[in-house]
């Protein structure tokens, strides 16, 4: 491992720890607010400031790292299932199915998807807690965000599709079902993984590029800005 390898493990080994231990070493909890102290900058009480609302900003980057962190690889799991489950079928089975998830992979990528997704969670009823809207938001991303890995798997399953080892199990009487799931996605499953992770990187940044636009307001004086 070179110098910068281990430099890079050991910041990443420093974030994860600060998400788990989140809740002894944030100086406030993330929805106090500080009225005294709007958008006031670094300090001893407030390492990283404050923002608008009065709320540590330390606080809020710690839980919002452990939110990432958590649902970013549901999301890109689920998306890569899909993308592998259509994609392997595509390419192995080629002909009208390959024409017909190609062509619905062409529509997809062409949809304002976020304009979707940020639609659908100003949709939210106020009332509903933070944790379940930013599920939804990640489990939105997973259902629509398999269009690019789809035909980058398809692209390899083709490639496969002739092989000789699957030559060979065909005339040994295996079904399309048992080729795809024993001969065709195991020699993809590098692919897959790099998909996934990929996909994960994406995701756990995908919150930071929506607006500020929705707050759920939890009494009087709280309130949580997604």
């Amino acid at each position: 491992m070179s110098a910068l390898q281990k430099v890079a493990a050991i910041v990443l080994c420093t974030i994860f720890l600060s998400m788990v231990l989140a809740t002894i070493l944030v100086p406030a909890p993330y929805t106090r607010q500080f009225r005294d102290v709007l958008n006031a900058g670094p300090s001893a009480a407030h390492p990283l400031g404050t923002d608008a609302l009065g709320r540590d900003s330390l606080s809020r980057l710690l839980y919002g790292t452990r939110v990432s962190l958590l649902l970013a690889p549901a999301a890109a799991l689920l998306s890569t299932l899909i993308a592998a489950l259509l994609g392997s079928a595509a390419g192995f089975l080629g002909g009208w199915f390959e024409r017909i998830v190609l062509a619905a992979t062409d529509l997809s990528l062409s949809l304002p998807w976020l304009f979707l997704l940020l639609t659908v969670r100003a949709m939210l009823p106020l009332d509903v807690p933070p944790m379940i809207s930013v599920v939804i938001a990640f489990l939105m991303m997973g259902l629509l965000g398999w269009q690019a890995s789809v035909r980058v798997i398809c692209a390899a399953a083709r490639g496969v599709r002739d092989s000789d080892f699957l030559l060979l199990a065909r005339s040994s009487g295996c079904k399309p079902a048992r080729l795809l799931l024993r001969h065709v996605a195991p020699n993809l499953r590098p692919l897959f993984y790099a998909q996934f992770w990929i996909s994960r990187g994406i995701y756990c940044v995908a919150l930071k590029i929506f607006p500020r636009s929705r707050q759920i307001r939890c009494g009087s004086c709280r309130s949580f800005s997604l």
